[in-house]
């Protein structure tokens, strides 16, 4: 009889066990669900000037820098993503102490998303400057996080992440009010030779393909060096 209540009680023990455990996998997916649509990054304030050119393209550090910068990206060229983060790694040392300005410029064009991120960016560039680079390193810091990164739902939900205006967000999205101004910033490259991304130009000087941050670093200071 022992052994029979021992058996019977090991048999409750087991299926306690493996409630839990189903319990506990349950939670972990739904974990995995919910955390798809949130953004891979944290958003921070910005340490740097920001700011419209007369030609209404974004732009950070100082307008008085003796070194321009003007990129040509789209949200989908992982190349781009790894020169941005070039450029944040320098941002202390060129863009926060007025040596640098970068201004950016969309060049959309390797599938339909990188469209859809390019009219959302600009939808972003409405509630200020601030915003556009907010949005902006939102959006690369989710790249290659899964399909759909730059669905609208998750552009939206990038929107409420760094703290924009939802509603007006979604309507500017969702109206393809800013086709014109991608098509315009496309146009532009193309007649100055873009062909690709990331492509840029420093003080004027074609550069085709991405710089890692220790190129890119001897590249300013080398120009730099010639400023008087």
């Amino acid at each position: 009889i022992r052994r029979s209540t021992k058996q019977k009680r090991g048999g409750i023990s087991t299926t306690h066990v493996l409630i839990v455990a189903g319990v506990a996998v349950l939670v972990v997916g739904l974990l995995v669900v919910l955390n798809a649509n949130r953004s891979q990054t944290s958003v921070t304030d910005l340490v740097y000037e920001t700011g419209v050119t007369p030609d209404g393209e974004p732009y950070k550090g100082s307008p008085d820098a003796p070194l321009q910068l003007v990129e040509y990206s789209d949200f989908l060229c992982g190349h781009c993503g790894s020169f941005a983060d070039a450029l944040d790694n320098l941002s202390p040392d060129y863009i926060e102490t007025g040596k640098l300005q970068v201004i950016f410029r969309n060049y959309a064009f390797l599938a339909p998303e990188s469209l859809q991120a390019a009219q959302a960016v600009e939808c972003a560039l409405d509630q200020g400057a601030d915003k556009f680079w907010l949005y902006h390193d939102l959006l690369f810091a989710n790249r290659g996080t899964g399909m759909g990164v730059y669905s609208k739902p998750r552009l939206k939900t990038y929107a409420r992440d760094v703290g924009l205006d939802a509603q007006a967000f979604s309507e500017c999205l969702d109206s393809d009010a800013k086709l014109a101004e991608i098509q315009a910033d496309k146009d532009e490259g193309e007649s100055q030779g873009v062909e690709a991304t990331p492509t840029w130009f420093i003080d004027g000087q074609m550069v085709r393909g991405g710089r890692s941050e220790s190129e890119l670093r001897q590249i300013l200071d080398g120009l730099l060096s010639q400023v008087p």
